[in-house]
């Protein structure tokens, strides 16, 4: 009777220590990885049983090995992410009990095994944007789209619209002419058996972005200088800039506006190569052939005399400038030119043939084409 006492009690205290004594170790749905896809979102959850769980939860480390590019593990062991390389990857995973436990009676253990991961190389669209993104109205228009995974592949608008002249090629290649502006946004898709890809795309379609030529750009030491360069079509706002060339000493350009503004200290010729640059990243040129004059000035030297009979053709002179200049009588005593004497207000020369003899105190001036002005006294004498 004693003897069975004790064997009773023993037992007991046995089926009390045996549910703690479970070994820890991965579940058979662990060791099970589907397939995965590049290009394509992955997730795996690994599972453990035994140990101090799942009553406390189980921690998941990597050891060795690497999981496929794109993938990760949390420590709760969830592997996801998007690979993006296919082949074979094979990699040593810990799981591990509550460590430090947050119960007293968890005796902590480990378990580790070797896992593999497969990914096939799925379909893949290799463009995320259109090169380029922007096109002219009625102009032809072609860019190739291409997808990672082989076979029979089959391209098409899943949604959205492409603009009004323009079209998708079964083998992806979008093309035509535009004829209508604005910015269209569609879906192209490519299959492959089982397998599809979709690629969001947004082609905008505007008028080309031109610079009108400019006019004049002549400017002159000393007087204030404007020059206003114009662009149309693009996407605005512009911005404009000097790729090629410097500036004359005084002189701006407003990236904003395109005006060249100032007042020019140095003479010389500057040319420049000016551009602009829309918000799409379009961008048109234009050459402008800027010079600096010295600033007109008269030139005072004595006038050779004129004789009664005597073909008489001397001539002006002005420096500087910018043409075409002109020439005037502002007046004088007498204030007129010796009978039988022309006066060329283009060229500053006089011409003729005296027929009287005098003397002339005269005032002349010349303009130039900026509205400068420079005057000289001269002394035209007529002998007999």
């Amino acid at each position: 009777m004693r003897f069975t006492k004790i064997l009773v009690l023993v037992v007991l205290g046995a089926l009390v220590i045996v549910p703690a004594a479970l070994a820890l170790r991965f579940t058979d749905e662990s060791y099970i990885f589907p397939v995965g896809e590049t290009g394509k979102p992955y997730s795996k959850q690994l599972d453990g049983t035994g140990g101090c769980g799942p009553a406390l939860p189980y921690q998941y480390k990597i050891l060795g090995g690497s999981l496929p590019p794109g993938l990760s593990m949390s420590s709760s062991g969830l592997i996801s992410g998007t690979p993006t390389v296919g082949g074979g990857w094979s990699f040593w995973v810990e799981l591990r009990d509550q460590d430090p436990p947050s119960a007293s009676w968890c005796i902590v253990s480990s378990a580790q095994r070797e896992f593999s991961i497969t990914v096939v190389q799925g379909l893949n669209i290799k463009q995320n944007a259109l090169s380029p993104k922007a096109t002219f109205v009625n102009e032809p228009y072609s860019f190739q789209l291409t997808a990672d995974g082989g076979g029979s592949q089959v391209w098409s608008i899943k949604s959205g619209s492409l603009p009004a002249g323009m079209g998708l090629s079964s083998n992806g290649l979008i093309s035509g002419t535009p004829t209508a502006t604005g910015d269209f946004t569609f879906v192209v898709q490519v299959t492959d058996t089982n397998r599809t890809d979709t690629e969001t795309y947004t082609l905008s379609v505007v008028e080309r972005l031109k610079i009108a030529a400019p006019g004049s750009a002549a400017g002159e030491i000393g007087v204030p200088y404007a020059l206003a360069l114009k662009s149309t079509g693009g996407r605005p706002a512009v911005t404009w800039s000097l790729p090629e060339g410097v500036l004359p000493t005084g002189l701006v350009l407003n990236p904003a506006t395109g005006e060249i503004t100032g007042t020019p200290t140095v003479a010389g010729a500057y040319p420049l190569k000016v551009q602009v640059t829309d918000t799409l990243g379009l961008t048109a040129t234009v050459d402008v052939p800027l010079t600096v004059a010295a600033r007109l000035a008269a030139v005072k030297k004595p006038l050779p005399a004129a004789k009664v009979g005597k073909l008489y053709n001397p001539r002006l002179k002005a420096t500087g400038g910018v043409g075409p200049l002109k020439w005037n009588i502002l007046g004088g005593k007498p204030g007129f030119l010796p009978a039988g004497i022309k006066f060329n207000a283009k060229t500053g020369a006089f011409s003729g043939t005296p027929t009287k003899a005098g003397v002339y105190r005269l005032r002349m001036q010349v303009v130039d084409k900026l509205g400068i002005k420079s005057a000289i006294g001269i002394i035209l004498k007529v002998s007999a």
